[in-house]
């Protein structure tokens, strides 16, 4: 008997979930926001936008190169690359010369570089490090050159 009216009551409940979920759907919903407002698309009667829309991509296309430009110049820290340093053929010559002997030399060594050369002792530094990173980068080619020539070798045997 219980169990009949809890199932009467289940059936009314269902129903009337029914016809309130009709009418619900039926009824315009108002939100507080909307697709085009997040999208900064919304628009007042006339068709012009309220609010404009982020878009950097399109501002970054107009006059890229004066944009550049004066976003360097509004940067107080930016001052850009330093200008490349062009060695003479008596610079490289004596560079070479000291990394035959030492591909790693110290700062005494590169101090007494520096003052002889008329050069910053970064720059020599520098120099350094970029003649090791050839070195191993011509020993590498070699090494694959001569990987190469054995199996083309051993192939053809």
């Amino acid at each position: 008997m219980a169990s009949t009216s809890l199932s009467a009551a289940n059936t009314a409940a269902s129903q009337n979930l029914r016809k309130g979920s009709g009418f619900v759907e039926n009824k315009p919903t108002q939100c507080s926001f909307s697709i085009e407002s997040i999208l900064g698309l919304e628009q007042k009667k006339d068709g012009v936008p309220v609010v404009k829309p982020h878009r950097p991509w399109m501002e970054a296309c107009t006059n890229l190169v004066t944009d550049r430009l004066s976003f360097k110049r509004e940067l107080s820290w930016y001052r850009g690359r330093r200008p490349r340093t062009a060695f003479t053929r008596n610079q490289i010559e004596v560079l070479e010369n000291v990394f035959k002997m030492n591909s790693y030399p110290g700062i005494d060594i590169r101090e007494e570089l520096a003052h002889k050369l008329d050069l910053d002792e970064d720059r020599i530094q520098i120099w350094f490090q970029n003649r090791r990173a050839k070195l191993k980068r011509s020993h590498r080619e070699s090494q694959f050159l001569i990987a190469k020539n054995t199996f083309t070798s051993s192939l053809l045997e």
